[in-house]
């Protein structure tokens, strides 16, 4: 039962910082979209990733736990980074190169998950599910901007 709940909540956590880091790097890049499609793009998924965020946190809350959310190191580290491959190059085609290569680590982050927690809850589950689902669906669209 332990190993249950230790699952669930790790499981649920690794949603909100999914989430939060798809939140945070779209937070950042939607000003620099130039192409109304793109960024048209870049809101919707946005708006999904608040919403699987939402939903993580209210599972978390549910268990009597507390959502950690990205670290301020992590949260730094790829504002630092998106400034450094920006800096230069704001074109539809390196934001949406930078995205892709988000969201297919986001992809591999939501399979490890899986694994390493097999005992989660399965509404965990099918949320993980859904944002690995949302991740790939992601890729695709954005590859049409490269």
């Amino acid at each position: 039962m332990e190993n249950q709940k230790n699952d669930n909540l790790n499981m649920l956590e690794a949603i909100v910082q999914n989430t939060e880091m798809g939140k945070n790097t779209l937070d950042q890049l939607v000003p620099m979209a130039e192409d109304e499609q793109f960024k048209a793009e870049l809101l919707r998924q946005r708006n999904i990733y608040r919403q699987l965020n939402q939903e993580a946190h209210a599972a978390i809350d549910a268990c009597g736990g507390s959502a950690q959310g990205q670290s301020a190191m992590a949260k730094l580290n790829t504002k630092v980074s998106i400034g450094m491959k920006t800096i230069t190059d704001k074109s539809t085609r390196n934001l949406a190169e930078m995205l892709t290569q988000g969201s297919g680590m986001g992809v591999v982050d939501c399979i490890k998950s899986q694994k390493d927690y097999p005992d989660a809850a399965p509404g965990s589950k099918r949320l993980m599910q859904k944002l690995q689902d949302f991740e790939e669906d992601n890729r695709l669209k954005l590859e049409q901007y490269l």
